[in-house]
């Protein structure tokens, strides 16, 4: 794709520090693995589903949640018919075809890489409905595959309450690939949602209520817990964070409506640079308060953030210490490759 929205620059201004990074470019033959990453439900279209289109949208989103990586792995992200934000509801009370349509594209998107990538190592990113997505598709297409298993380096599935059997750290989605747990872990899955107000009622982090999980035909119920991994845990350090974003602006309209409230007062961040990292700065931990199990931000450097009803703080499950996830996943790839032959 042209002018390819997963091939940003790293350059970084950090508002707090006045600090500005600019990494060079890492050559692609360099690249220990491939990233293959589906984002999160971002079109503007009025249809159930989107077009197979990138749209300015479409690209602003694999930008906001995928281009960070490219400096650890090749990417690679599908277009696909997303369902649109307007018919999310519909196929949460029982609308099932224009899911199935999206999945269909992802899975025929992953086996169509699978054709031509050789014997690469893989992680999988992905966000909201790309992260229900994915979990369907490392159940069905990997998960159980003795060959795809050893290809499998890491995921980060963020935004789409993945499961596991309760006490477990496999059992749910999963059989054989276990969530992370412990520091330095790679073929394990990176997953949590977050918030900064404990919701009492929320989309996220409680399998009993989970309509998407359902909608989609994966393991929901009460029988399961929903995962939450703790980026400090995993990374090996609780320094606080901040949130890391392109400064361009997102396009306007539908998320990019949810993106100001969220942020409101202040404007979205930017600088010079290609991405800007806030002011804020925030520590946090794996939380479960009125059965919803999240990843629970406390700001200790203030930047405002406001919670949005039923969804919490879903627009930053990866842009709230982004670097930190890039760091884990660089030594996810780090450690299959020199594990892998």
């Amino acid at each position: 794709m042209a002018s390819d929205p997963c091939d940003l620059p790293q350059d970084t201004t950090d508002l707090l520090t006045g600090r500005v990074t600019a990494p060079p470019p890492v050559a692609e033959s360099a690249k220990p693995v491939d990233c293959f990453f589906v984002y999160g439900t971002a079109t503007n279209a009025l249809s159930l589903n989107a077009d197979l289109v990138a749209s300015p949208e479409i690209r602003a989103a694999a930008s906001l949640h995928g281009a960070r990586f490219n400096r650890t792995c090749r990417m690679f992200a599908p277009v696909y018919r997303q369902v649109s934000l307007p018919a999310a509801v519909p196929t949460n009370l029982g609308l099932t075809e224009p899911l199935a349509i999206a999945y269909r594209d992802v899975r025929n998107a992953w086996r169509e890489y699978l054709a031509h990538a050789g014997n690469r190592g893989v992680i999988f990113i992905a966000d909201s409905q790309g992260a229900y997505h994915l979990r369907k598709l490392i159940r069905e297409e990997v998960d159980g595959r003795p060959a795809l298993l050893h290809r499998f380096a890491g995921a980060f599935l963020m935004g789409a309450n993945v499961t596991t059997a309760k006490g477990s750290a496999v059992g749910g989605d999963f059989r054989n690939i276990p969530v992370c747990t412990r520091q330095g872990e790679y073929r394990c899955v990176m997953a949590y949602s977050s918030n900064v107000v404990y919701p009492p009622v929320s989309a996220f982090g409680n399998s009993a209520v989970d309509v998407t999980s359902r909608a989609s035909g994966l393991p929901n119920g009460p029988q399961y817990q929903v995962a939450c991994t703790d980026p400090a845990v995993v990374s090996g350090s609780r320094a606080p964070v901040g949130i890391t974003v392109p400064s361009e602006p997102f396009p306007p309209w539908l998320l990019a409506g949810v993106l100001t409230y969220t942020r409101f007062p202040d404007p979205w961040p930017t600088s010079s640079s290609t991405w800007t990292t806030g002011r804020g700065r925030g520590v946090g931990s794996c939380d479960e308060v009125y059965g919803i199990r999240e990843y629970h931000i406390r700001m200790i450097r203030p930047q405002p953030i406001n919670q949005v009803p039923l969804l919490d703080t879903h627009d930053l499950d990866f842009t709230f210490g982004l670097d930190r996830l890039v760091g884990i996943a660089a030594r996810q790839a780090a450690d299959w490759r020199a594990h892998s032959h």
